[in-house]
């Protein structure tokens, strides 16, 4: 029997709403990379905020050592200053969780890339901004 590299697996948030303005978000891990998955959509408050830090924060443990962080923010917004400055201290937090780089995938270099490359430079996370996944999951393993 040929044993199967194990895929992603989902690992927390909410299915996608049925409609895009309300706020949302998946993670999805593969145990293998180490690379945290994340699907980020519409507008968020501060409690979708808090139930995506609790998703991510865990994943340091799990993955026992540096890991990475892909953003598929496509259909995400940008956000009020009070998720901003929320989204702000994950991002500090998962660095010391061990998150080496955080790679964002965009439909567009606007306000939310802007927004996010800000907040990486705030806290001092390698960051970077794609329009192309491939792009993207490429600087990651670069790492």
């Amino acid at each position: 029997m040929e044993a199967q590299k194990p895929g992603p697996k989902a690992e927390a948030g909410r299915p996608d709403p049925s409609t895009r303005d309300r706020g949302g978000f998946t993670v999805e891990v593969d145990e293998v990379a180490p690379i945290a998955h994340a699907r980020l959509w519409g507008f968020w408050d501060v409690e979708v905020a808090e139930r995506f830090r609790a998703a991510i924060l865990p994943l340091g443990g799990r993955f026992g050592q540096a890991w990475s962080l892909l953003v598929d923010s496509r259909a995400f917004v940008p956000q009020t200053p009070e998720v901003t400055r929320h989204r702000t201290e994950t991002m500090a937090m998962v660095m010391t969780e061990g998150c080496r780089r955080i790679a964002v995938i965009v439909k567009e270099n606007g306000t939310y890339a802007m927004q996010f490359i800000r907040i990486a430079s705030e806290v001092g996370v390698a960051g970077a901004v794609f329009l192309d996944p491939a792009a993207a999951l490429k600087w990651i393993r670069e790492a």
